[in-house]
Order: C-alpha cells, then sequence, then structure tokens
C-alpha cells in the first residue's frame, strides 16, 4: 500500500471515551491487515452493522400495553424423588 493519509470530520467532544478508544482499535487493526484481507474485512463489518441495524431497528418497536390476568393459584403438589441408580 502505498503512503495516504485520510481525514474526516466527526465530534470526537460527544464520543464516549470507550467508543473512541473501539474505533481508533478497529482503524489500527484494519490498518495492519495485508492488503488481501481488507475485502474480508469489509465484508465481515458490513455483517456485523447490517446485524446491529436490524436489532435497532427493533427497539423501537411500540410496546404493547400491560394488562391484568386474572387466575387461581392451586396448591402444590409434593412429587416423589427421582432415584438414579449406578
Amino acid at each position: 500500500m502505498s503512503d495516504s493519509s485520510l481525514s474526516f470530520r466527526s465530534d470526537w467532544n460527544r464520543l464516549p471515551l470507550s467508543k473512541l478508544i473501539a474505533l481508533l482499535k478497529c482503524l489500527l487493526i484494519l490498518q495492519s491487515l495485508p492488503e488481501s484481507a481488507l475485502e474480508e474485512a469489509a465484508e465481515e463489518l458490513q455483517g456485523i452493522a447490517d446485524f446491529y441495524s436490524d436489532r435497532f431497528s427493533q427497539a423501537n418497536l411500540s410496546t404493547i400495553p400491560a394488562s391484568r390476568v386474572k387466575g387461581k393459584l392451586k396448591s402444590a403438589q409434593v412429587r416423589p424423588p427421582i432415584v438414579v441408580e449406578p
């Protein structure tokens, strides 16, 4: 790979430190990969992104309001113990 630079804008001040560290760790790992592995890494990251984007959309689903359920409790039944013989 030839030497080059990359820049992008982000609001680093609002990013939690743990997320910033994880992002930098990912970038360092990607930078250390051989060029032949970058396509595989990109596919894996896309799969992870797809998985979590589906989960975030499910987290925004409307919830079913709580309702009362009426029932009667029955007395407990004592069952004989299970004996395991050698």
